[in-house]
């Protein structure tokens, strides 16, 4: 009987725990039509923008060329200095998504001195327990959504850089999540340099500097957006595709449970069967 009890009550408690896993799976599932909701409908005002700015950035080219010796080599004054940012979470159960990342932006951190950024606690736990000894900038983000108000202060204190280095998980599909490095001044030199020509002429109001530095500040900031919205969408998807795991093999447990509980009242039976036979057979 004792046997019989103990497996009851594992049998309540994995019932209890896959109710909690899929409701974790499902939260993450529609988190992550959200995201990727709100990424889609972002690429075509993203596109745009980014076409207003290859022209700005070419007529800007084309200014500094008459500029002789007073050619700038960016458009922005910033602090000549690299950040490295690690994306991470507050929680746990997002699968090896985090642990790659860290890992990916650790082998970086190792070959260049940059100012470090870290955002969520178990990046911050991560590099902690390093004890590396380099002092750090952290920043906390929501795990259940979009942070928009967390994105800011981030925004704002790392436009001053002169490359920004983000290290991020990035959605391939509902199966596949990469760490990924992504630098943002890269991403804005593609945009410049995606339009070669231009035989259109503008008028840039108050002055085609002016015009260029307000662009680039806005475009550098939206493109780091789109990297932290490319973080949540791989960590949801990775949760999801994990809770998903983590249910089949509780259900694979729940089956094998039960069988051992069919076995073990079999066995029950079996002994107070033959308790009746025998103790009869002695008043024969």
């Amino acid at each position: 009987m004792k046997r019989i009890k103990y497996l009851k009550d594992e049998l309540d408690y994995l019932s209890s725990f896959l109710t909690m896993v899929e409701a974790y799976e499902e939260i993450a599932a529609l988190r992550m039509r959200k995201v990727k909701k709100f990424i889609l409908e972002r690429r075509e005002f993203m596109k745009g923008l980014n076409e207003a700015f290859a022209y700005i950035s070419y007529a800007y080219r084309v200014y500094r060329k008459s500029l002789k010796g007073k050619e700038r080599d960016r458009i922005l004054n910033t602090n000549g200095k690299t950040v490295y940012i690690l994306l991470s979470s507050n929680t746990g159960m997002y699968g090896d998504i985090i642990i790659n990342t860290f890992n990916l932006f650790l082998d970086d951190l190792k070959k260049e001195d940059a100012d470090v950024v870290i955002v969520g606690k178990v990046g911050q736990r991560m590099y902690d327990n390093l004890g590396d000894g380099r002092e750090y900038e952290y920043f906390e983000m929501f795990d259940n959504g979009i942070d928009e108000p967390g994105i800011k202060k981030l925004i704002e204190h790392v436009t001053n850089y002169s490359n920004v280095v983000v290290y991020h998980g990035s959605f391939k599909s509902v199966l596949s999540q990469v760490a990924t490095r992504t630098e943002v001044p890269v991403e804005l030199k593609r945009i410049e340099q995606s339009l070669k020509t231009y035989d259109d002429k503008f008028l840039f109001e108050p002055s085609v500097e002016k015009v260029a530095e307000h662009f680039e500040k806005q475009i550098e900031s939206l493109i780091f957006e789109q990297v932290v919205f490319e973080s949540c969408l791989s960590k949801f998807a990775s949760r999801m595709v994990n809770m998903d795991i983590a249910s089949d093999n509780i259900g694979e447990k729940i089956r094998h449970t039960n069988i051992d509980m069919k076995k073990a009242k079999h066995k029950d039976l079996n002994s107070s069967m033959q308790s009746v036979i025998f103790g009869g057979s002695l008043w024969k």
